[in-house]
């Protein structure tokens, strides 16, 4: 596999298009005061479509499906980055994942939105404690907000030894042919909804410019 840094473009939703640094197309601490650059799960760019899956980690993806429409929507690259919040890093502490893609039009963006929605929304392969449901995110426009969560007296009940408590609020939305994902995810009680929402919503706010 081929993992490559690649210069992006910002787009305002119209056509004029500007020069962006690759770490502006990323959630910031502008973005997010108190977090940090996550120094186990680093940035990941490509721009292989092969690539994708292995880049950007879905729940449980249709490949040739997936491949398909990154092919006929014009898939231009992609971008996976992590993030920690407090002042040490664990695995124990919440993190927020932030990534793009870009493609060669809107309305392949929202296609390719609708696809990572529809992944995110699916149980877990095989036997899962995961209670999953959605969320309104009212400041951006066509925003997508799901919530997964398991507790661990979710985990006792099913049965599901194998897999950790886990509480997450994710929320997609595009930016002209872009898509943007922001995950924020730790053990229950640590993370909230609202915290997604005031996320999600000011690095919108900073990649649609005023």
């Amino acid at each position: 596999m081929t993992v490559t840094a690649i210069a992006l473009v910002a787009c305002d939703g119209g056509d004029d298009i500007a020069p962006l640094p690759i770490e502006r197309r990323f959630l910031t601490a502008e973005d997010a005061p108190g977090t940090k650059p996550d120094p186990v799960e680093t940035r990941q760019t490509t721009t292989d479509v092969a690539d994708f899956i292995v880049v950007y980690r879905l729940i449980d993806p249709d490949e040739d499906e997936l491949t398909t429409l990154l092919q006929e929507t014009g898939f231009e690259g992609t971008g996976v980055d992590s993030r920690f919040v407090g002042e040490s890093h664990s695995p124990d502490v919440p993190h927020l994942i932030s990534a793009y893609i870009e493609l060669e039009s809107e309305d392949g963006a929202t296609s390719v939105l609708d696809v990572l929605e529809a992944d995110v929304l699916k149980p877990c392969p095989g036997s899962c404690a995961t209670l999953i449901t959605t969320f309104d995110v009212e400041d951006i426009a066509d925003a997508r907000g799901v919530r997964r969560v398991a507790t661990a007296e979710d985990i006792e009940a099913a049965g599901t030894e194998d897999e950790q408590p886990l509480d997450s609020y994710w929320v997609g939305f595009t930016v002209g042919p872009f898509v943007y994902t922001v995950e924020l995810r730790g053990p229950p009680g640590s993370v909230s909804e609202e915290q997604a929402r005031n996320i999600a919503t000011a690095y919108h706010e900073r990649l649609a410019g005023p």
